[in-house]
């Protein structure tokens, strides 16, 4: 069974039970109610009979005596202390038939008579405190009978009307509840027979659960959708960066497989060409093991660290293998701190690799303190970033010019592997640039300093 259904029936069920259980207390209540009303008021005419009628005239047979005190559609009947009928007045026919109780009977009764029902109350009258005989008062209960069943018919036509209203409104509610799934079922099926993203229409007015759901799935959505797009990137990238040095190692070893081994030269410069592009893919598929998990060094032990000369041993092998000025400048002498070396040996010649790729001129890097927090700028003078690009190089696989990129080398994995592993330290990365002015990143340290 549907939702739907489910919710339309079983609140109709519900309330079912709810106006059966109703009507069944409003019809007691009611019985219970009246009879207390007439028991009172035929106990009221026993005692004015008994207050206003003399014994003797009781005891006389005259039925006119009584005939004020009987009730519509009732009887009164007068009998002796040993049981016998002395006087009576019937103002319905066929309660005379009643049977004569004994003469210790005494309260209320309640029997059938020719078809009828009828409620009686028996009372002893005393002469001097001495009961001498018994005064008896019935009244019929036919109209009490007609109101209670009209009153059930009201309810029962009530009930079916409201069940018949509950019903409509069940499946109008069902379908008002049910919508937003309704929308977000169909959405994952277009979803899934399209191949497209798409979000559900929400509604923002509405500030429900299924509104909550709503924005959680649309939420979800826009993740998996930027998830799938980097992971085109991805591919894209990853195919055409190993696509080159795959194809120079190919063509250098079919080059060295025909003339190769006779000239010397053509043996240096293929083994050299081959060195060089193996080194590049090497490069490139550990950037892209680190970017597929960035946290796989958090089981390395900090140490300590002397920054000043730890910075200065990997600026003298960023000289002596391109050649370049490198400059270390440090606000102090030594500076020792906390810090795990290998990722913050990788953070820095991360920075320094892109700030050769993109600079001529000399490197800086400088050391210092600014409110409590330990900072090392790694500054260039190079072409530099436009601000509409600036918010999204930390990305995975963003590359500022794709071009530009391919000549370098590049694949966008770099300052996102950084800025994670800087985080891993408990720090942050950030980034300043201008066009033609060059680029400053900065790591910026909470470790408290070393004396």
């Amino acid at each position: 069974m549907k939702i739907r259904s489910k919710i339309q029936w079983y609140s109709s069920l519900f309330l079912t039970i709810m106006l059966v259980l109703l009507s069944v207390f409003v019809l007691s209540a009611f019985l219970w109610i009246s009879i207390e009303r007439e028991q009172d008021m035929l106990e009221n005419q026993a005692q004015l009979i008994e207050e206003n009628v003399q014994e003797k005239d009781l005891l006389a047979g005259g039925s006119k005596v009584i005939e004020p005190y009987t009730p519509d559609d009732g009887m009164v009947r007068i009998f002796q202390s040993n049981g016998s009928l002395v006087n009576r007045f019937v103002d319905e026919d066929g309660l005379e038939e009643l049977p004569v109780k004994s003469f210790t009977d005494k309260g209320y009764n309640f029997a059938k008579v020719d078809g009828e029902y009828a409620l009686t109350y028996r009372a002893p009258y005393p002469e001097k405190g001495v009961p001498v005989g018994m005064i008896e008062v019935t009244q019929t209960q036919d109209a009490l009978l007609e109101q209670l069943s009209l009153l059930a018919l009201v309810l029962v036509g009530s009930s079916l009307f409201v069940i018949l209203l509950s019903v409509i409104a069940g499946k109008w509610l069902a379908n008002l509840i049910l919508k937003p799934i309704s929308i977000m079922s169909q959405t994952m099926a277009d979803i899934e027979e399209s191949g497209e993203f798409k979000e559900i229409p929400l509604q923002e007015k509405s500030k429900d659960e299924l509104q909550v759901m709503g924005i959680a799935f649309n939420r979800m959505i826009g993740r998996l959708e930027r998830n799938f797009d980097q992971q085109q990137q991805f591919l894209s990238d990853a195919s055409h960066e190993l696509k080159t040095p795959i194809t120079v190692i190919e063509s250098y070893a079919s080059l060295l497989k025909r003339w190769g081994m006779k000239d010397e030269a053509i043996l240096e410069e293929g083994v050299e060409a081959i060195h060089h592009e193996a080194l590049r893919m090497k490069q490139l598929t550990g950037h892209l093991l680190k970017a597929a998990s960035p946290m796989e060094s958090s089981a390395d032990v900090k140490e300590e660290i002397e920054l000043i000369s730890f910075c200065e041993q990997i600026a003298q092998t960023f000289r002596r293998t391109t050649e370049r000025e490198v400059n270390v400048t440090s606000e102090r002498t030594t500076i020792h701190i906390e810090a795990v070396s290998s990722q913050l040996e990788q953070v820095l010649v991360i920075l320094m690799d892109n700030a050769m790729k993109y600079s001529d001129s000399v490197i800086d890097i400088f050391i210092h303190e600014k409110e409590s927090r330990l900072l090392i700028d790694v500054q260039d003078q190079g072409v530099g970033i436009s601000a509409e690009h600036l918010p999204h190089v930390f990305e995975r696989f963003y590359r500022v010019d794709s071009s530009r990129a391919r000549k370098t080398g590049g694949n966008g994995l770099g300052l996102s592997i950084a800025r994670s592993l800087v985080e891993s330290l408990g720090g942050k990365l950030e980034i300043q640039s201008e066009l033609e002015m060059g680029t400053t990143v900065t790591i910026s340290l909470s470790h408290q300093i070393l004396i």
